[in-house]
């Protein structure tokens, strides 16, 4: 560990551990709120009362500014309160020092370079396992992951490489995580972890920093409404006094305007909490008002969360339908095998097996395989040792392991169809093998494939990486399994369709599985024709129809109105390297996007943001966390009631949250631009009375003004935004601009009405006989 001097160094460089924010205390809020130039303007408004001794009216004005004011900080607190949550840093930690004493620190003092004694509880820091025997943790809270995750320690092979957290991504305990159950070990004999990043440079810290410095999308109106200011203040008639040219000034510009957006969007929220439905940013309820296009993960969103081992076949046995093979009965023995070790399935205190649903459904359907610890699984009589264990990778779609079995060292690796044919010998596989496993494709069935070999290198253990022995392999079979559609699906998908959003599927899985889903949900019309961009030769894109297989014409040359596309991530990066503009023509009519890795589904997105579209992702979180940050509006089904990676959570994990979040955020824009509009309109037609009844040279009672501009001000204000959202989207959505046509007719319409009653009104004053103006 390190010395106590070296320690102490290194906090003075890079600080404590601790991400810099203020806890939000209430009264810190109200002053933040009222110390705002408006309010300097709002408290010169109530003082110019005080010459006309209209004490009530300077009462009543200033119950309404600061009703006002206070309900603007109620929201903001709550909103900093669940920040500064995700934020605080608190307990203490067992570090190694002086040579090998563990010591007891405060955890804000723990600095990068510190090895960490692992204990149950949250991560305030990130860290790299170097010894481990029995690590699991819960990253709900920082990917939105939702089952527990086992962690191993860093292989001795990659000594001499830099570590990296994507790279070392199994080995990695990051900041935010909580860790669930540790080894049996104390002190320097337990679980040991170095500490990489502390503070804000953590994984959590950067979501946060981006959190805190995130620019909410800017609508129309809130540029428009400095110009609305400036018309309505230029607009001011000066009359008999100043005093009551500041009456009318104060009239133009209603005192609770600066609330009405807060209201309406706090009120929205609150019912969103009612449907488990939490949010952290609450500025993106305004922006779902807007949403246009709409991307969704397939696997445990469209789909349920779990999968349905249906079947193993061999290579002779690919033909046959993977639905008519049966599910364990039928499964060679050497399979079998493969099945049984492949894996990084681990086991809790309690006995569960923890890993990757697709591992756990697979493992559970083989007769005679139980895990017996971290480096032993018994199958049948036998037991199989672990000798290296690599996790699946997103990039080269594989996982692998090498085992001992008697005198055999054996190989098995694990991963989707395409990339094991690329590691297969070409003699093990069958013929026709893409074709085969295209056709499973089509019926919805989620395929991997395993091969095996027989390891002859004389590599120490501890040297051997995944590129010496995934290689020459000799092709085992296929492991077949269903993903059933969630129930609420198709509904959520049309609802969508007729509030005119369109859905897109961005998956890791086969692009033919995911059309699979997409005709069943409804994202891709039963009647269109589906065109796969599926593999790239000689830098020019293959374009296939999903129906035969066979050529389809180029789309950027001829594409008919029936004709939808999909592509894989491959063909999608390779657009857009080439041809941008292309790119984003071809993606706006493409419904599924297939073979997707992380990065992959975060440059879609991204895209699509960067070319105009206003966008929403819907993840389970893991691979998902770049497009859910990336989209305008995340939401993240998962357990974590507060989750950084997305602005809203589904506590249930239904994907009718989209619907919900979508409703209200409608909702909240169109209630806002009415609250907006009425106290625009509310002050202008008063200010035109003001005026006439300057020039007449009378003015309102003190009750008149306080029944004005405090009661029926303040019921207006907070009334209409109660609205409820719709019950179904509607084909068209609010606008969000207060210069635009819609906007402006409205309020123009209304106040042209207004001003001829009065012009009428005056007229018919003016004939009566009785009546004198100004004679006096």
């Amino acid at each position: 560990g390190l010395t106590t001097e070296e320690s102490s160094k290194r906090l003075g460089i890079v600080g404590p551990n601790v991400l810099d924010l203020k806890k939000p205390t209430f009264v810190g809020s109200i002053r933040k709120e009222f110390s705002k130039a408006f309010y300097l303007y709002q408290n010169f408004m109530v003082w110019t009362w005080a010459p006309y001794w209209y004490y009530y009216m300077a009462i009543t004005q200033t119950v309404v500014r600061v009703t006002g004011g206070l309900v603007v900080a109620v929201f903001q607190y709550w909103s900093d309160v669940n920040l500064y949550q995700l934020m605080a840093v608190d307990g203490t930690a067992e570090v190694v020092r002086d040579g090998g004493k563990v010591v007891t620190i405060d955890q804000t003092d723990v600095v990068p370079g510190d090895i960490v004694v692992l204990k149950p509880g949250i991560a305030y820091f990130d860290m790299a396992l170097l010894q481990s025997k029995h690590i699991i943790v819960d990253e709900s809270a920082l990917t939105g992951e939702v089952y527990p995750v086992a962690k191993m320690q860093l292989d001795p092979a990659n000594a001499t490489q830099f570590y990296n957290t994507k790279a070392n991504k199994s080995s990695t305990i990051s900041a935010g995580t909580t860790i669930l159950e540790c080894g049996e070990g104390e002190g320097i004999e337990g679980e040991l972890a170095v500490v990489t990043q502390t503070g804000s440079f953590t994984a959590k810290g950067e979501l946060l920093s981006d959190v805190l410095s995130y620019e909410r999308h800017q609508f129309k109106f809130d540029t428009e409404v400095k110009l609305v200011l400036v018309l309505v203040v230029i607009e001011d008639h000066w009359v008999y006094a100043w005093f009551y040219g500041m009456f009318v000034a104060g009239t133009v510009l209603p005192p609770l305007l600066p609330t009405v957006f807060v209201v309406s969007v706090g009120i929205s929220c609150k019912r969103l909490q009612g449907r488990r439905i939490t949010c952290t940013d609450s500025t993106g309820i305004l922006v779902a008002g807007k949403v246009k296009t709409a991307f969704f993960d397939k696997t445990g969103t469209l789909t349920e969360q779990g999968l349905r081992f249906v079947s193993a076949q061999k290579g002779e046995e690919l033909g046959r339908s993977a639905l008519d093979t049966d599910a364990t009965t039928a499964i060679d023995p050497s399979l079998q095998l493969g099945l049984a070790v492949c894996h990084t399935l681990t086991k809790s205190s309690r006995g569960d097996l923890i890993g990757p649903a697709v591992d756990r459904m697979t493992f559970s359907a083989i007769d005679g395989a139980s895990l017996l610890n971290e480096c032993e699984v018994a199958f049948g009589n036998e037991t199989i040792r672990y000798l290296k264990r690599f996790e699946f990778d997103h990039h080269r779609m594989t996982q692998s392991v090498l085992v001992q079995r008697g005198d055999e060292k054996l190989v098995y690796v694990k991963g989707s169809p395409e990339a094991i044919s690329k590691l297969c010998l070409a003699s093990s596989l069958p013929s026709n093998f893409g074709e085969k496993t295209r056709h499973s494709a089509k019926d919805g069935i989620y395929q991997l494939a395993i091969a095996s070999s027989v390891y002859n290198g004389e590599k120490e253990m501890s040297e051997i990486q995944r590129e010496d022995i995934e290689k020459d392999l000799t092709f085992a079979g296929c492991i077949n399994f269903q993903n059933t559609m969630k129930p609420e699906t198709p509904a959520v998908i049309a609802e969508l369709r007729e509030g005119d959003v369109d859905s897109v599927i961005v998956t890791g899985d086969n692009v033919l599985t995911g059309i699979y889903i997409g005709r069943k949900s409804g994202i891709i019309p039963p009647e269109s024709n589906v065109v796969i961009g599926a593999r790239i030769n000689n830098d020019i894109v293959e374009w296939l129809n999903a129906s035969d297989d066979s050529a389809a014409s180029d789309p950027t040359v001829s594409f008919s109105e029936n004709t939808v596309l999909a592509m894989t991530g491959e063909v999608w990066t390779h657009l857009l390297r080439y041809n941008p503009k292309q790119a984003i023509a071809l993606g706006k009519l493409t419904k599924v996007f297939g073979r997707c890795t992380p990065n992959d589904k975060v440059s879609v997105v991204s895209t699509f943001v960067t070319y105009g579209d206003i966008t929403l992702m819907c993840g389970d979180g893991g691979n998902d966390c770049g497009a859910l940050k990336a989209a305008h509006v995340g939401i993240a089904l998962s357990d974590a009631e507060a989750s950084v990676v997305a602005p809203f959570t589904s506590l249930d994990k239904s994907i009718a949250s989209v619907a919900d979040v979508l409703r209200e955020g409608r909702c909240a824009l169109a209630s806002a631009l009415a609250s907006y509009k009425f106290m625009i309109m509310y002050g202008q037609v008063e200010s035109f009375n003001q005026v006439v009844n300057a020039y007449l040279s009378i003015t309102f009672t003190e009750w008149c003004w306080v029944f004005m501009d405090g009661i029926w001000t303040i019921t207006m204000a907070f009334s209409l935004p109660l609205a409820k959202a719709a019950k179904k989207l509607s084909p068209k959505r609010p606008t969000a601009s207060i210069l635009g046509p819609h906007t402006l007719f409205s309020a123009c319409g209304i106040l042209a009405i207004n001003f001829l009653f009065l012009v009428f009104a005056l007229l018919a004053l003016w004939r009566q006989d009785w009546f004198q103006c100004r004679k006096w």
